[in-house]
């Protein structure tokens, strides 16, 4: 009990007692992925991702049915990233109206869409280091058998 009271949590959440672990208390969360939303569906490349993308990350129980938007997001940025590299292909640099040689404007909407997926992907645990921050990662030996821990 702290100094202002029992702590006051909602009815579907329970405090983590000091004898139990942050793994133990994580296995009672359902893992569970969320439903493909219809605007995904709707969009067969983007749809796509999320088949190849999302059972992974319910596999390895990284995934709750509340992270559908961010997931959404994370692919739509992902498939921006692939267009637009698609786009600049191998021609770097472009001719302009007055005969110059500039950078492929594809070249910037790639790293831009590129920067917002790695923000969303270490959010969802899909980076290196964000898995090895994931306490499952850490194993019993307190990280001793995992570099990244």
């Amino acid at each position: 009990m702290g100094a202002r009271g029992a702590l006051k949590l909602p009815v579907h959440l329970r405090a983590v007692t000091d004898t139990e672990t942050a793994d133990t208390a994580a296995e009672m969360v359902p893992k569970v992925a969320p439903t493909k939303p219809q605007t995904v569906t709707d969009n067969p490349a983007l749809s796509l991702l999320w088949d190849q993308i999302v059972p992974e990350l319910d596999r390895t129980g990284l995934i709750a049915p509340s992270d559908a938007p961010a997931v959404e997001l994370a692919l739509r940025h992902f498939l921006m990233a692939r267009v637009a590299a698609d786009e600049v292909g191998d021609t770097v640099t472009v001719i302009d109206r007055e005969n110059d040689a500039r950078k492929h404007p594809a070249e910037a909407v790639f790293r831009a869409e590129s920067e917002m997926f790695l923000k969303y992907a270490a959010q969802l645990g899909m980076t290196f280091v964000a898995r090895a921050r994931t306490p499952a990662a850490k194993g019993a030996d307190d990280g001793e058998s995992n570099p990244f821990a």
